[in-house]
């Protein structure tokens, strides 16, 4: 296990910036700092496919955040619509909104949002009052993979098998791998989905390849027989050829984007863009390869993340408190996303790449996030659970004055909800609507469960 002092870090009792900032340097992180809060507010250029321009009114952006709170038609229900009213309020300039079905069994559960030309007027509406604020908006198309879970689907959806995975679910093992006929229909479902995203008055689409679902496991199924296992170029096909049919059918002025992992950190050969060797550590090689590709496509919007939530939410996450004991500091998780981030970037520097995993620096985030801008670690800064928590955090976090009072405290229970399949957002810092959920469900279980 790692050495830590609890009552300045794991407890995170920093008494002011320069307290955190002579820790970090006392300690060996190289995580970047700056009181220069200025670039959090500067305007950001994202580039569309035909050569235009966008520009977004600061550097700060909502990370997709999964509510489980849609209709089961899959439109956005009010109380999805009271969230994101708060993530479009909050100053941030992007709202990239949460996983949104390319198709019914492709859903976590009956309460993820799911595209269909039925309720296209649904999200236009929703679209439209986010744009109130000056916001660009982020469809993210999604299919869940192993993580499908609804009444269409009576098992998981698997690409590949994944040892790793099945220590943890062992019922997993007999539920046989999705065959080459049923991937080949993917690429069309994408694009039926992306045109309706279009359509309500989105200004990007995401196509997922991230936290192990459907499209990323594929890109780290070595195992798979086929045509779309083994090498990397059989890896990387589908996700490939979804992101060809959605620019087909997408207008040259619409940005073409991606949440991605960097790297899944699961061992090799069950995960993404990991050395062969254990301990288990990212290389990125396989991932600046399939960047190379898709930026000469068009994509210019990247989201960057590593690990997956289901198996090493520490590694994406950090957190104080959670279903497990990290086998390492969160300043040291943090410290590999933000180094990723950078050498991502730093190839790729007309890519706009947004970083993660700010959130479990609280108040003292802007400061990391603002040094990450001005050292070329990311083009903008994402925040998730700081979304859920802080109505005003972007605004808030450009004007220097953050409230101690209302930030993420990393205590897991926003995951804890969504695990479950319940409406998530922060019982601590919204308790009117999350805490008598988090009561009657979680309190005193079992959070490994």
């Amino acid at each position: 296990m790692y050495a830590f002092d609890k009552k300045d870090s794991y407890t995170f009792s920093f008494r002011s910036p320069d307290h955190l900032r002579l820790y970090l340097e006392r300690n060996g992180y190289t995580l970047p700092f700056s009181k220069d809060l200025s670039p959090l507010g500067e305007k950001v250029s994202v580039k569309t496919p035909n050569g235009g321009i966008r520009k977004l009114k600061n550097a700060i952006a909502t990370h997709p955040m999964e509510g489980c709170d849609a209709n089961t038609d899959g439109s956005p229900s009010e109380l999805t619509r009271r969230r994101y009213e708060r993530f479009s309020g909050s100053g941030a300039a992007l709202i990239w909104m949460e996983a949104m079905a390319i198709a019914p069994e492709a859903r976590t559960s009956d309460h993820q949002m799911l595209f269909t030309e039925a309720n296209t007027d649904a999200f236009s509406r929703l679209v439209e009052d986010m744009k109130k604020n000056d916001v660009f908006a982020v469809a993210q198309l999604t299919h869940s993979g192993r993580f499908s879970k609804n009444s269409s689907t009576p098992h998981a959806l698997f690409a590949t098998r994944s040892l790793p995975f099945e220590e943890k679910r062992p019922q997993d093992k007999d539920i046989p791998v999705l065959t080459d006929d049923y991937l080949d229909s993917l690429p069309e479902k994408f694009a039926k989905a992306a045109k309706i995203a279009e359509n309500a008055g989105f200004d990007a689409v995401d196509v997922k390849a991230c936290h192990q679902y459907l499209l990323d496991e594929l890109l780290s199924a070595h195992t798979r027989e086929g045509k779309y296992g083994g090498s990397f170029e059989n890896r990387a096909r589908l996700m490939i050829d979804c992101f060809d049919a959605v620019r087909a059918v997408l207008k040259p002025e619409t940005v073409l984007a991606s949440r991605l992992s960097f790297s899944d950190m699961i061992e090799y050969p069950y995960g993404f863009a990991v050395s062969e060797g254990k301990p288990v550590t990212p290389d990125l090689t396989e991932t600046k390869k399939l960047l190379e590709i898709l930026h000469s496509k068009g994509l210019s919007l990247v989201n960057m993340t590593m690990g997956s939530p289901y198996f090493n939410p520490h590694v994406n996450r950090p957190y104080n408190r959670g279903s497990y004991e990290p086998p390492e500091h969160p300043f040291i998780g943090l410290e590999r996303m933000v180094d990723a981030s950078r050498e991502i970037q730093t190839e790729f520097p007309e890519i706009t790449l947004i970083g993660t995993g700010y959130s479990y620096l609280r108040q003292f985030a802007p400061y990391v996030a603002s040094g990450a801008l001005q050292t070329n670690a990311a083009s903008m800064i994402g925040f998730g659970r700081m979304a859920f928590a802080y109505d005003t955090f972007a605004k808030d976090m450009i004007a220097g004055k953050v409230d101690p009072k209302k930030v993420c405290i990393a205590c897991s229970k926003c995951a804890e909800l969504k695990k479950r399949s319940l409406h998530t957002g922060c019982p601590i810092r919204d308790q009117e609507i999350y805490l008598p959920l988090y009561k009657e469900h979680c309190m005193g279980k079992d959070i490994s469960k």
